[in-house]
């Protein structure tokens, strides 16, 4: 979805509300990665299993895939605006996962990468607060009352905050996801089945609450600071794995799409950038008109990719698109993503945990 949100064209895809609102579902995975490293990491972290070893695995986990596509960025943005202080200071903060803190002025190279940042920001916070705090849920409530206040009244664009507010946005959404893990753990009827009929009730609900709250949302400046809320809600719901939903999800494509859900968002902008690039090469060569201008939700400037004139036509393409990204993410899950999860669990299990663990 949020691919689809960034392939922007003259389309019925791309009028699609729920598209045009995609950005949002960053913060669906937000809350969701607290809830899951939470469940994997809490009670482990607090009693010994050490910072270095979280980090180590986290870095492997997150680290080869960005980079790789970092790497494959700065001959498309030294086409596209040169050699200047501004890309150094992009590779700099880009390597270093620092470019959702506000230290860039706007986002450069494999763009989406900011919530990388962001998270691996929130994994740091959440591997000290556990071991020096412990599992306690208090420390998690200051993230969930200051972060849409900041995002709110602080933040320029509230909810589609990245390079500037991106570790605000972020540290609201995963908090959020921790503390739906710790009422899990807290309430166990919140877990307890109810039945087949009933369960499968609740998830469709649920899922048709938030499709219809994100649809009818009106730009990053309405209501929207509150939607990691309904995501919160959401996660506790499709967590009792109680329903026929639930169920869909664990069938052999839609897991495959749950593994490649890294590598699809991180390459789906490489996809964007070929794409858009081999059309203004079409333009200029044959003088063919594939973009219109246009102004986003924030009142910027754009250019939609523009399709002889045929939103039909913009629709193949977008799903072309789709499908090319879903085909290199499972490249790059089995060639960069995979193989570096696995080289740090290896280096983990092999190091000697005093060692890592200081």
């Amino acid at each position: 979805m949020v691919a689809l949100f960034h392939f922007a064209a003259v389309s019925h895809i791309s009028e699609f509300s729920l598209v045009k609102n995609a950005y949002l579902f960053v913060d669906f995975f937000f809350v969701l990665s607290g809830f899951v490293i939470a469940a994997n990491y809490r009670s482990r972290l607090a009693h010994g299993f050490g910072f270095g070893r979280f980090m180590l695995l986290r870095l492997g986990r997150i680290y080869p895939l960005h980079f790789v596509l970092m790497l494959l960025f700065i001959p498309i943005d030294i086409a596209k605006d040169g050699i200047g202080p501004d890309l150094w200071r992009a590779l700099v903060t880009n390597t270093l996962l620092l470019h959702s803190l506000g230290v860039n002025n706007e986002l450069w190279l494999n763009f989406p990468s900011w919530s990388i940042s962001a998270e691996f920001a929130a994994y740091i916070v959440f591997a000290l607060v556990v071991i020096r705090v412990g599992e306690g849920l208090l420390p998690w409530t200051l993230p969930i009352i200051a972060g849409p206040l900041v995002l709110a009244f602080v933040s320029p664009y509230a909810m589609d905050s990245t390079y500037d507010y991106g570790f605000v946005r972020c540290i609201y959404g995963f908090a959020l996801g921790v503390i739906c893990f710790d009422l899990r753990q807290r309430w166990p009827e919140l877990s307890r089945p109810l039945g087949m009929a009933a369960d499968t009730l609740i998830e469709v609900a649920a899922t048709l609450i938030v499709f219809v709250c994100l649809s009818l949302a009106s730009g990053p400046y309405s209501w929207t600071v509150a939607s990691p809320f309904l995501f919160a809600v959401l996660v506790l719901v499709f967590a009792r794995q109680g329903g026929a939903v639930s169920r869909l999800l664990t069938t052999r494509p839609l897991l495959l799409i749950g593994a490649l859900s890294y590598s699809i968002y991180m390459v789906h902008a490489l996809v964007r950038a070929v794409v858009r690039a081999s059309a203004m090469a079409l333009e200029h060569s044959f003088g063919w008109r594939l973009f219109v201008d246009s102004v986003d939700y924030r009142g910027e400037p754009t250019r939609l990719l523009w399709v002889a004139g045929s939103p039909w036509l913009a629709d193949l393409l977008q799903i072309a698109m789709l499908l090319a990204t879903i085909a290199m993410a499972m490249l790059t899950w089995r060639y960069i993503e995979e193989p570096g999860r696995l080289w740090s669990r290896r280096l983990v299990s092999q190091a000697p945990r005093r060692v890592v663990a200081e």
